[in-house]
């Protein structure tokens, strides 16, 4: 005994499965990175004067310079190059407010080959200048 049902042929079925799957595709599709958790790449901003100066300049060299984390018209020097212990190029210097405030900071080359400035470790550091 064999049953026949034409409209469970394959001719017929195919393209509902397919209509059914691009309908729920579509349907998912405007959620985009949201389903994923994705989120846009940022770009790092860029650095200070303070690090820029600090990253081109060789130990001994000097400039008065406007940051917004340590004011206008401050002096900045190095004094000394060195290799961390993670194996990344430093530098020391020493920053000076025009009220003689001083803070020493460090410099380091990243493996990106970006300069940051290393976090400070001995309270705040100099006032903010204005």
């Amino acid at each position: 005994m064999t049953f026949f049902f034409p409209s469970l042929s394959c001719a017929a079925i195919c393209p509902r499965v397919f209509s059914a799957i691009f309908v729920i595709a579509m349907l998912l599709l405007p959620g985009g990175c949201a389903w994923f958790d994705e989120t846009p790449l940022q770009t790092a901003p860029p650095p200070s004067p303070v690090t820029t100066f600090m990253s081109a300049a060789a130990p001994g060299k000097q400039a008065m310079l406007d940051d917004a984390d340590f004011g206008r018209n401050i002096q900045v020097r190095i004094d000394e190059a060195f290799t961390s212990a993670k194996g990344e190029n430093c530098k020391r210097g020493t920053v000076r407010t025009d009220t003689g405030e001083t803070e020493v900071v460090v410099v380091c080359q990243r493996k990106d080959g970006r300069w940051m400035m290393a976090p400070r470790v001995w309270g705040q550091g100099i006032t903010r200048g204005q």
